[in-house]
């Protein structure tokens, strides 16, 4: 296997890239997986030197994968995002929320949420925060509606099947159907509580897409049924849309154009809330990182931003950040 090159920063397109000295390489859950898939040895991974950009400080390695294995680690290698289905089966079977501290009161408090979006994945952000607001505090009526969830698209697999079976689909299909629609019916709250939400896809090697499942159900149909999400496609959306709110969450470093998308956020929408990571030992199964300078690259493009990461109290193990952005507001808010 060849490694590809990445000469110009992937975010600005920068040639201007620093080589990080004292680098180690360490494996982790995912490169292990990488490394038996495709039958690699430690030295193929040591290949990879991570860089600085000198212009947006993001970090990147480079040699990396080409984008057609990245395709293959993503949605064949470890094609299940473990993290998105784990706060979605939390919250539906437990009642406990995607952990991003007080995040979601703080906003909810100083900004009149009506559109709401986020970029690529459902389950990372606070798509699960809104629903929950939407509809009646009730554990009986998250795991029904789950279940009830995963059945109706289950059920509609078909395939090799014969006829007499694809027939008692055909009836499952409605039963659970009707199911959902009523207990949704049941718990919703008045409507003054319903908001607009949607999701951007853009459908890049460097996500997970087709292989996202859980009990044969992907994460991105289950999300549109339940959580009442609209998905659209960021290549065939309107540049007129506005949004009141735009949460990009841990999804930024798992595209090819993240400057294209987070240029199309900050433009549509009245305020960005970007969460990212930052570590300097950027991993192997990573193309590239945010830093804590990258907040400094956004202040120079004359973007209001504000580093929220204390203020939502969150206890993480990791170094992690959180920015409120907005190209048309300053940011003040009451906490």
């Amino acid at each position: 296997m060849r490694l590809a090159k990445y000469n110009e920063c992937i975010f600005c397109g920068s040639s201007k890239l620093k080589l990080i000295l004292n680098q180690n390489f360490t494996h982790n859950f995912y490169t292990i997986a990488i490394k038996n898939d495709f039958k690699l040895s430690d030295k193929f991974f040591k290949k990879m030197k991570i860089f600085e950009c000198e212009k947006c400080y993001i970090i990147q390695n480079n040699p990396w994968f080409s984008k057609e294995i990245s395709f293959k680690i993503f949605n064949q290698v470890y094609g299940q995002h473990n993290r998105n289905w784990s706060n979605a089966i939390n919250f539906f079977q437990n009642g406990i929320k995607p952990n991003h501290g007080k995040l979601f009161n703080i906003l909810n408090k100083n900004l009149k949420i009506k559109n709401y979006c986020e970029f690529n994945v459902p389950f990372m952000g606070l798509m699960i925060d809104f629903f929950s607001k939407e509809y009646e505090k009730n554990i009986n009526f998250y795991k029904k509606s789950f279940n009830y969830s995963l059945k109706y698209l289950s059920s509609r697999q078909v395939a090799g099947v014969n006829k007499a079976s694809i027939k008692k689909k055909q009836k499952e299909v409605q039963k659970y159907l009707n199911k959902l629609d009523k207990i949704k019916i049941k718990y919703k709250l008045k409507k003054s509580s319903y908001i607009n939400k949607s999701i951007i896809i853009d459908n890049t090697y460097l996500s997970w897409l087709y292989n996202d499942n859980y009990k044969s159900v992907n994460s991105r149909s289950l999300a549109s049924k339940i959580l009442d999400i609209k998905f659209e496609d960021f290549n065939l959306i309107k540049k007129t849309k506005i949004y009141d709110l735009f949460g990009i969450f841990h999804t930024l470093d798992h595209t090819h154009q993240p400057k294209k998308i987070l240029d199309f956020a900050l433009n549509n929408s009245k305020y960005v809330a970007i969460y990212f990571h930052s570590d300097e030992n950027l991993e192997k199964q990573h193309l590239f990182s945010f830093t804590d300078k990258f907040e400094s690259y956004l202040k120079k493009r004359k973007i209001f931003c504000k580093n929220i990461t204390f203020e939502i109290e969150k206890k993480t193990k990791s170094k992690e950040i959180y920015l409120l952005c907005s190209k048309f507001y300053k940011i003040n808010l009451k906490l």
